[in-house]
């Protein structure tokens, strides 16, 4: 089922695109922060990846007495989080598509307005970035630094790539994004991040934008969203290996990146790749799965993590396997070591000095 409609006589400028999955709740206080927009070229797109709570007419119902243009679509069949991003977009027609999680709404009423502002600026942009704060503890997380355009090409996918991994707030030129629709990488949970890599290693220019523009975890009074935080623990907890989507990315960001390289740029961009993985991104989920389900979980994790899983089916020289070795070991090192406690009070300064983009 598909249901369309539109205010628009051309195109719009902005594509707020939203995988959808029951929090239905969330998911219209989500799209009331784009009705309180003062920007109007905008539309909806919601894909709703076969949702069971039983809400889609309270959902329909909502945007059909709203002042959105919108076109919503219920899946035939479950596409997981992967396809469903992917359906988002292909249900867009703006310029850019502004991907938006189902339960993040935008920060003010003048959000899209300041973007729209900047992205005139400095176009052509291929791929837009934004800050974003978590709503119950009003923390940023400031993931651009600096407004203006910060690069372009495979060295900036390089160094963008774990940005990718919240999904609110990043924009997409529209036309790139859906000529280039895959489901080479489906699976791993991070669509917009091969998307974005690919775009970016291909040339396209990514501008950073130094504003908050989302608030992050919308709350509902008398209503919780699934997290693997509140999963139940595991116990006993068996040591085995634990294989999970995010080791699938350093696979996913050196395929997005490899055509457009060449052989002695490909080796080096997959260590690149490899040190802020195993330095940042897996030393952290170590320490987190600690903190919510054990340390034997973690380990679990950890051997999950092995070069032989995230290095699958990519080539390397006896050297380049070494480095990667190398820092495989100082995240198990790291995150299966360092006490829990002493990692949370640390947490704010950790996450600055790993969003500092390397050369």
């Amino acid at each position: 089922m598909e249901i369309r409609r539109s205010y628009h006589s051309a195109s719009p400028f902005f594509s707020v695109c939203i995988p959808q999955y029951n929090r239905t709740s969330f998911l219209i206080e989500a799209c009331k922060s784009i009705e309180s927009q003062i920007f109007q070229g905008v539309e909806v797109c919601i894909s709703d990846d076969c949702s069971t709570d039983g809400r889609e007419a309270d959902l329909l119902g909502f945007l059909e007495c709203s002042k959105l243009s919108y076109v919503y679509k219920r899946q035939t069949k479950n596409l997981r989080y992967d396809g469903n991003i992917r359906e988002s977009i292909a249900l867009s027609t703006g310029q850019f598509c502004f991907l938006l999680g189902n339960d993040d709404g935008l920060s003010d009423p003048k959000t899209l307005a300041d973007m729209h502002a900047l992205m005139l600026q400095h176009e052509p942009v291929s791929v837009a970035m934004t800050n974003y704060r978590q709503i119950g503890s009003s923390r940023v997380f400031r993931r651009v630094r600096s407004t203006g355009i910060a690069g372009a090409g495979p060295s900036m996918a390089i160094r963008a790539f774990r940005d990718f991994s919240f999904v609110s707030g990043i924009v997409l030129n529209g036309p790139e994004a859906r000529s280039q629709a895959t489901d080479r990488w489906d699976g791993s949970e991070m669509y917009q991040m091969y998307l974005g890599c690919r775009m970016l290693a291909a040339g396209g220019r990514f501008l950073g934008i130094d504003r908050v523009c989302i608030e992050k975890d919308l709350q509902v009074p008398g209503e919780t969203v699934d997290s693997y935080a509140l999963k139940p623990r595991v116990h006993p907890c068996p040591i085995q290996e634990r294989q999970l989507p995010m080791g699938q990315i350093l696979s996913l960001v050196a395929d997005a990146v490899a055509s457009h390289q060449s052989e002695r740029d490909r080796q080096r961009g997959i260590v690149q790749i490899a040190a802020q993985l195993f330095g940042f991104t897996y030393a952290f989920w170590l320490v987190e799965f600690r903190r919510v389900q054990s340390w034997q979980y973690a380990l679990g994790v950890y051997l999950g993590l092995h070069p032989r899983n995230t290095l699958a089916g990519i080539q390397l020289s006896p050297w380049r396997q070494f480095e990667i070795w190398g820092l495989y070991a100082w995240a198990g090192m790291s995150g299966l070591t360092i006490p829990v406690d002493l990692f949370l009070a640390l947490q704010s300064r950790l996450y600055s000095l790993a969003k500092r983009k390397p050369a």
